[in-house]
């Protein structure tokens, strides 16, 4: 079992920084990497293009997605950096997608399906496997209106005490599906490479 380093040079805002300060309890399996798509690092190779972080320009708590936007253009960016987006409201969510059309200005990246604890991507279940699609249809349809076209994907725990080979195929049809379905709609998979202390649950890198 290996660990999906490399996470892109931005930070992590939500639960996934939460994870790499504080050891996440898993029992089922190990976590699997990614089939024929993109990848997130730290090195540099990041395919996420680079923005600024909204975030990183809010000056008043009262600020909104169209005052952020703003000063992004204003300081010469045209990628910004949101990638919760949506756990927020949706009015959030509606400013933001106007104020990204308004200035012509991209969104870098969104996370479309993040699994930490569960099996998904490599599970047998039908209605596992089919709920990852239904997850990534809805956030293209939410990455079309933010003028995002980079999608981060976490693809979840291996099978316990399942044969590799086996999880790995399952894992690898279920990513190009999702794959053929971004490129439809003219976006890309990254699989988002977390980080993992040595006393935490560790995650597999080159399986698939």
């Amino acid at each position: 079992m290996n660990d999906l380093n490399g996470l892109s040079d931005f930070s992590r805002r939500s639960f996934l920084k939460w994870t790499t300060a504080c050891a996440l309890p898993v029992v089922a399996g190990t976590a699997m990497a990614d089939a024929g798509v993109e990848r997130s690092r730290r090195d540099g190779g990041s395919a996420i293009p680079v923005g600024v972080d909204l975030e990183s320009l809010r000056q008043e708590i009262e600020d909104t997605p169209a005052t952020l936007v703003a000063r992004a253009v204003e300081a010469g960016w045209r990628v910004v950096r949101d990638e919760t987006v949506l756990k927020r409201t949706q009015l959030w969510q509606q400013q933001l997608a106007a104020a990204l059309a308004f200035h012509r200005v991209e969104l870098a990246a969104i996370e479309a399906v993040v699994d930490l604890g569960r099996v998904t991507f490599a599970s047998s279940s039908p209605i596992v496997r089919r709920g990852v699609i239904v997850r990534l249809d809805r956030a293209i349809r939410q990455a079309g209106r933010l003028r995002c076209r980079h999608l981060l994907v976490v693809p979840g725990l291996w099978p316990a005490g399942e044969r590799t080979e086996g999880a790995r195929a399952r894992a690898a049809q279920l990513l190009g599906e999702c794959q053929d379905r971004a490129k439809l709609a003219g976006m890309r998979i990254v699989v988002d490479r977390i980080p993992r202390r040595s006393d935490q649950a560790r995650l597999v890198q080159e399986e698939v």
